[in-house]
């Protein structure tokens, strides 16, 4: 999401991610990473906002989850490489379009690790929210 930050801005929108590690963890990978300063880095090392946004915990989809290896592979080919695992390793990720009455507009649970939604479906949903 990093390379897509201004676009969420230009969309009227504000990213924001949480982390479910602890605060320290969240500020050494925000730096490691490169987010601008315009961009939330939070964490929730009790795992609630995941809960309340229905994201999936789970050992076999991180696993045992083929498409998981088919990203590993991917990611691996494109020069990513894993660090040292921070926070939940079973705990699988989203992402969510929020609009400032809290209601939530776009939901995309994620299936495994390396399974994000596109960006610009995030910045279209963005835009219809506005």
């Amino acid at each position: 999401m990093r390379p897509h930050a201004e676009e969420f801005a230009n969309a009227g929108g504000k990213l924001a991610v949480i982390g479910n590690g602890w605060p320290a963890m969240a500020k050494s990978w925000a730096e490691h990473v490169g987010f601008p300063p315009s961009v939330a880095v939070l964490t929730d090392p009790g795992r609630t906002a995941y809960d309340l946004a229905g994201l999936k915990r789970s050992v076999m989809l991180t696993l045992f989850n083929p498409l998981s290896v088919a990203r590993f592979v991917r990611a691996s080919i494109k020069g990513f490489r894993q660090g040292r695992t921070a926070g939940d390793l079973w705990q699988q990720g989203g992402a969510l379009v929020v609009r400032p009455d809290g209601k939530v507009t776009y939901r995309y649970v994620s299936l495994g690790p390396g399974d994000h939604p596109p960006p610009a479906a995030l910045v279209e949903a963005l835009k219809r929210a506005a």
